[in-house]
């Protein structure tokens, strides 16, 4: 055990091994990053304790399968490297150890994960679990929602505190892909369903050969189907997002397609609610070349609500995501991306290329659990309807835009947020009563701050049905009732908006429940 305090030449002299010494440490991507993570306000890091002779789980699954094959005699035993808050010495830190954990718990407060290295060439930081930025639960906080409590073992004392694994692809046995597959599944697998594996069975799991006939170790990256295969083997399902942004040269060829930066905030936002990490395709710039890249998001910040002006578009509540936090095996954990125009998006890659070339985003894999069968597009296109026949509405009446929030939610904190609404006893009690599916698509409308309806649908019925659950109105009843006659008197003018094949009886359910 060695306790050292924290400066960066520590920090590189703590990551090394005998295939990578802290000079080459110091060139390395996460490096660059970690330096400036530890160093932020909110993480702080002032001592470094290294644990020598560490038995990594992960590691020896890869141990077994690939490198005790090897000629060169690569260690079984890695080092973990502990992050603190606090100053202390060595001997105090000893005396600290062998004292109740509960007489010390200011002190462990202050514990700020681990890094895992491993003995093998360059591609050193095995699995490791570090404290998130501060996040909280109002609405312009930071929200990690991909991740998971995590219990730490160190010397005899247990630390808990809620985070998401990190590792670096080793490019042998794990691509950026499998990586962020197993980054995500850290999460996902706490629920009794899905199963985490290491980056080998991922591999493995994701085909026996790679997309072009070649083997799958050494590993060259996994393409859409294959990442796709490997989330199916472990018990989830997958929705693959497709490009919306295309342009097209003046013979009517398709140059570019990306996803938009408002399409990724809407599937952010939306799945959100359900916890599991959403991984990510990104075109990273390489040079004057881009190369393809799997990330990992699990939490955004949003900016405070502003009041939009009424407009002839449809306004998104999802428009006030702002940053996102990610896990980038090639960078580090809960790496900070932002939007700049609409496809650019603003990453590390970006950041520290020569040119500032931007980085864009090619495709979304959202990991669902299989009983979720309808998507957000199911619920969108309804939303959208329901828009044009409120605004018909509402015209010249509201200084402030109808504003939509599309989310999918356990039907138990949907309840959860009945009871402790402003509804009357009489409406809460009628709804916490009623059996629902375990999972729900929620599209909220609000002017301003103001909530004035709920829709909720079934998430896990056939797309053709009609999947409208129940409507709560917050409006005034004077107002709720004016709508109402308004909905009757145009419902031949109306119900054609409803571009959806269950249209009229969304029409009829809309009148029955207000």
């Amino acid at each position: 055990m060695q306790v050292k305090p924290y400066s960066r030449n520590n920090l590189a002299e703590a990551l090394s091994n005998k295939y990578t010494p802290p000079e080459v440490i110091e060139s390395k991507n996460h490096f660059i990053y970690l330096k400036d993570y530890f160093e932020s306000k909110d993480i702080d890091i002032k001592t470094i304790v290294i644990e020598e002779e560490y038995v990594s789980k992960d590691y020896l699954d890869d141990y077994t399968s690939y490198y005790s094959l090897c000629f060169e005699h690569y260690p079984k035993f890695c080092k973990r490297v502990h992050f603190f808050k606090g100053t202390f010495t060595n001997e105090e830190f000893k005396d600290i150890v062998l004292k109740d954990e509960y007489k010390n718990k200011n002190f462990w407060k202050h514990y700020m994960g681990f890094i895992v290295v491993k003995p093998i060439p360059l591609k050193i930081i095995g699995y490791s679990v570090l404290r998130t930025y501060k996040n909280g639960i109002d609405y312009e906080d930071r929200k990690f929602w991909g991740v998971r409590k995590y219990k730490i073992n160190f010397y005899g004392n247990e630390i808990e505190f809620d985070s998401l694994a990190f590792q670096e692809q080793d490019s042998v046995l794990a691509a950026c892909a499998t990586t962020a597959i197993w980054t995500m599944l850290n999460k996902a697998s706490i629920d009794f369903h899905t199963i985490l594996k290491s980056p080998s069975q991922i591999t493995q799991d994701a085909g026996r050969i790679s997309a072009d006939g070649s083997r799958l170790f050494p590993n060259k990256g996994l393409d859409i189907l294959q990442i796709c295969q490997a989330i199916l083997n472990s018990g989830l399902v997958t929705e693959v997002k497709q490009p919306d942004y295309k342009e097209f040269d003046k013979k009517g060829r398709l140059v570019k397609e990306f996803i938009s930066n408002s399409y990724f905030k809407k599937i952010l936002n939306a799945y959100s609610p359900i916890g599991i990490p959403i991984i990510v395709i990104i075109s990273v710039p390489n040079d004057n070349n881009y190369g393809l890249h799997a990330i990992t998001v699990s939490g955004f910040k949003q900016k405070k609500q502003k009041i939009i002006v009424p407009k002839n578009e449809i306004s998104w509540l999802s428009e006030n995501i702002e940053k996102v936090y990610v896990h980038d095996d090639q960078w580090g954990p809960f790496v900070r991306i932002e939007f700049e125009g609409e496809i650019e998006i603003k990453t590390p890659w970006t950041i520290f290329h020569s040119q500032l070339l931007p980085t864009y985003i090619n495709n979304i894999i959202v990991p669902l659990f299989p009983k979720i069968r309808i998507s957000y597009e199911d619920i969108e296109v309804i939303v959208l309807g329901l828009d044009a026949i409120l605004t018909t509405f509402f015209d010249n009446n509201i200084i402030s835009d109808l504003v939509w929030d599309i989310k999918i939610e356990y039907s138990e904190r949907y309840k959860k947020f009945i009871k402790n609404s402003d509804l009357s006893n009489e409406v809460k009690l009628s709804r916490l009563k009623r059996n629902l599916p375990k999972y729900l698509w929620i599209a909220k409308c609000s002017i301003g701050e103001y909530l004035i309806l709920e829709f909720t649908f079934d998430a896990t019925d056939v797309v053709t049905g009609m999947i409208g659950k129940d409507l709560i109105s917050f409006l005034p009843k004077d107002i709720q009732s004016e709508l109402k006659k308004h909905l009757i008197i145009n419902q031949d003018l109306f119900k054609i908006l409803f571009q959806y094949g269950a249209g009229n009886n969304y029409y009829k359910f809309l009148i029955e429940n207000l």
